[in-house]
């Protein structure tokens, strides 16, 4: 079932970033229309995960402007802007003693009532977060008992329960094996296209990237950036001599 059949766009407009005294990349813009998985690439230290962090609001960005359905992010309050946004972290290894289910139910901190009570829907949709990513044998484990991996596909889970139309995802299978990798690739399609959202994934599994992405945001090491269909991408000398598999 859709979550929005109505086709939405996500914009970025001459977007600098980076901090007042290392500027890391200037003037990007591109537009993103739902639904649309993109891939974010680049080596070490160019800049990809602030830039997942400026678009989420967790950094400031220098210039520009990050707008949802014509809105501009910045003009919006935190909890406005955690109904549009979900930034997923890789897993750091510092955490709390808490359930899965724990873990997963902070998705639906947004959407909490009054009375800070999790609905029947709210449920429902936890336990949807943990099934799709095949941890609901683990759902009363701590989460400080469990695999790295499992841990990760717990914290993804958590990413997909706050169900915004804007989902970035920082490393998401950094601690995943290749079987879990392929499994979460064609999840997050899959998720992506079912729901009508906007998927943004920074990650050094290129070839599951070129598989699976619609698009390829590409951060050069000359600091231009290239977004382009992902068959587009792939067939230029920069993704060839940096990222061929």
């Amino acid at each position: 079932m859709y979550l929005n059949e109505t086709q939405h766009t996500f914009q970025l407009k001459n977007i600098s970033i980076g901090h007042a005294n290392n500027v890391l990349i200037e003037n990007i813009s591109f537009n993103i229309q739902t639904p649309c998985l993109v891939g974010l690439i680049g080596n070490n230290g160019c800049g990809k995960t602030t830039l997942l962090k400026t678009i989420s609001g967790l950094q400031k960005k220098l210039a520009g402007n990050i707008c949802f359905k014509e809105k501009e992010i910045s003009t919006l309050t935190n909890k406005e802007v955690s109904k549009i946004i979900t930034f997923g972290f890789a897993f750091n290894g510092n955490t709390f003693p808490i359930s899965v289910y724990e873990l997963v139910s902070m998705g639906r901190y947004p959407y909490l009532n009054n009375m800070a009570t999790l609905t029947e829907a709210d449920h429902k949709i936890i336990l949807e977060a943990i099934s799709t990513l095949s941890v609901s044998h683990l759902k009363e484990k701590l989460i400080t008992s469990i695999s790295d991996g499992e841990r990760q596909k717990a914290y993804i889970a958590k990413a997909l329960a706050q169900q915004t139309p804007v989902l970035l995802l920082d490393e998401p299978t950094a601690f995943l094996d290749y079987t879990s990798k392929k499994y979460f690739f064609k999840t997050i399609k899959e998720n992506t296209v079912v729901r009508n959202i906007i998927t943004i994934i920074s990650s050094h599994d290129i070839d599951f990237l070129s598989r699976n992405a619609d698009y390829l945001l590409m951060i050069q090491d000359d600091k231009k950036v290239v977004f382009e269909k992902t068959a587009t991408v792939i067939e230029t000398d920069y993704f060839k001599t940096h990222f061929n598999y």
